[in-house]
């Protein structure tokens, strides 16, 4: 009899999780675990007076890139260190951009500089330019093979015709153009689609918005509606072939409360949506946040009303960093289980190791 029981709440205890676990896709936001820390921040390279408007770690954890604004000046400079002791510079440029990226888990990285895209070989110091054809040229975004580069490109003049997305192979061959520009870019994992962001307003007494998914691939030309995306669309991230995941702004009924959550879209049947995380700590403006997911597709990293926020995307549990006055830009070091930010000071970096949470 007491094997008959413990067996049945058993079955009771699974019905219910699955229970929620379809209800989670439907109608309930799930509540994500916050696990908070005050382990403290590391002050790497120090930043005086200028900003840094990007910033990204090479595959192999041995680089840090970044371009940094000089103050009240209209140029930036692009900068690699070497990451170690004392972080030694190995490469520094006046450049006029504002957008950089590491090709894959080689040592090249690209760069817009003055309307054109630059890729440098890190280890020769060498500089080739991929574009150079007399149109503007910005937001280099590589596969995550390294593969192809995605960018912007724009009429010489802003009246002349409008403004794409063009690719191009990584050495500056094969350039094709692939659709109108659109918003939150995001390559699949094997570089052949690309996903984005449409939004539509209903100009109805309510004027309602709508917001889609859209795909195209470089082999096509022009976007393919690809799902329709419940709430404001922040981020879209494509960590596996078959784990395609976007970020998006909702309104909790009877909370009066907003978060932000992230839906799994089933790559097979895109009408398919199930919530799978949230989190309190964004507020009401989706144009403030930027989100940065690892290289491994098993974290994605953000700065919120309440702070870094880091998401284990399995495990379902944010950790919060509350003793860090943190900023974006943030860059992923899966090498050396750390993440890099901005800080009063300059650049900073924190570990993530589970012993120091």
């Amino acid at each position: 009899m007491v094997i008959l029981m413990l067996a049945a709440a058993g079955i009771l205890v699974g019905i219910s999780y699955l229970m929620l676990d379809i209800l989670s896709g439907m109608v309930v936001t799930p509540k994500t675990p916050v696990k908070e820390s005050d382990v403290q921040g590391e002050l790497v390279i120090p930043v005086d007076g200028g900003e840094v408007v990007s910033m990204q770690v090479s595959a192999n954890g041995g680089l840090l890139a970044y371009i940094e604004s000089d103050a009240g000046q209209d140029q930036t400079t692009l900068k690699v260190v070497k990451i170690g002791e004392d972080n030694p510079e190995v490469f520094s440029q006046a450049i006029r951009g504002s957008t950089l990226a590491w090709l894959g888990s080689s040592g090249y990285l690209v760069y817009e500089d003055g309307g054109d895209i630059y890729r440098l070989d890190t280890e020769e110091g060498t500089q080739l330019n991929l574009t150079g054809n007399g149109g503007y040229d910005d937001d280099p975004l590589p596969s995550m093979d390294g593969d192809y580069i995605l960018w912007t490109k724009s009429p010489p003049q802003a009246d002349s015709g409008d403004t794409e997305f063009w690719t191009m192979r990584s050495d500056g061959s094969e350039k094709e153009p692939l659709a109108p520009r659109a918003d939150l870019p995001a390559w699949s994992p094997m570089g052949i689609e690309v996903l984005s962001r449409r939004d539509k307003t209903s100009y109805t007494e309510d004027q309602d918005n709508t917001h889609f998914l859209q795909k195209t691939r470089p082999d096509r030309s022009g976007w393919d509606f690809y799902t329709e995306g419940e709430g404001a669309v922040m981020y879209i991230w494509w960590p596996g072939q078959e784990d395609i995941y976007y970020v998006s702004q909702l309104l909790i009924e009877g909370q009066d409360m907003v978060k932000g959550v992230l839906i799994k879209v089933d790559a097979e049947d895109p009408f398919e949506q199930k919530k799978v995380a949230s989190t309190e700590g964004l507020g009401t403006d989706d144009q403030y946040y930027s989100f940065y997911s690892s290289r491994s597709g098993e974290r994605l990293a953000y700065v919120g009303e309440k702070g870094l926020e880091v998401l284990e995307v399995e495990e379902r549990v944010i950790t919060r960093f509350t003793a860090l006055h943190a900023a974006v830009p943030l860059a992923w070091n899966e090498n050396m289980d750390e993440i890099f930010y901005i800080g009063p000071e300059g650049i900073y970096r924190v570990s993530l190791e589970e012993d120091q949470t």
